[in-house]
């Protein structure tokens, strides 16, 4: 078998998956129906993933991916700062609403290290990309900041900081709670425009 036809097997594997995960939930999918849904067989799909648990990481990092290039791409094509950053709420948002049957919350209280360490390197990411933003703002007199990083980290703290405020924002068949997670939305915009204010040049 070539490379390109692995990658592409692989790929439609994710593809197949991420709709699974997506409509039923990770924990509810078997990988006998992800495999009938490829009409192939189920050793097929652990040549590509040790387990249902490697396949879901891998969904997770896809959809990662994904939601890093949307917020590059907002930061990179800025005219506003300010309106940039509201932008990255909103994606979050969209992110987490299209996603939160992958379980992204699970991930929280999952203490691998291959875990710990894709967490840090999103925070790590999030911080530079608001960074960017921050920096933009500066550079055309929007924003003053003495300390660029340190104003984004502060930024991606609180944020989170918020995310965190609500421990019953998914309920255990993974739905999320609708009117909770946008009472949270909310008060990421509230901070963010308090924020805002508060380094506008």
């Amino acid at each position: 078998m070539q490379a390109d036809n692995k990658d592409d097997m692989r790929d439609k594997i994710l593809v197949a998956a991420l709709k699974r995960f997506t409509q039923y939930g990770a924990s509810k999918t078997t990988m006998n129906e992800i495999a009938e849904d490829l009409r192939c067989s189920k050793a097929s799909l652990y040549y590509y993933f040790p387990d249902k648990n490697g396949m879901h990481q891998a969904v997770l990092q896809k959809i990662g991916e994904t939601y890093f290039q949307e917020m590059e791409k907002e930061a990179q094509n800025a005219t506003s700062a300010t309106k940039a950053l509201f932008k990255l709420v909103e994606i979050r948002r969209s992110f987490i609403s299209r996603f939160c049957r992958l379980e992204l919350f699970k991930l929280l209280n999952d203490c691998s290290v291959t875990v710990q360490e894709q967490m840090i390197a999103a925070k790590r990411k999030e911080i530079e990309i608001h960074a960017a933003i921050i920096q933009h703002g500066v550079n055309t007199g929007e924003f003053k900041v003495e300390d660029v990083e340190k104003t984004a980290i502060l930024l991606t703290q609180a944020m989170m900081g918020l995310r965190f405020t609500v421990p019953d924002l998914v309920h255990k068949n993974n739905d999320i709670d609708v009117e909770l997670f946008e009472r949270v939305m909310e008060q990421q915009k509230a901070l963010l425009e308090i924020f805002v204010k508060g380094i506008q040049a």
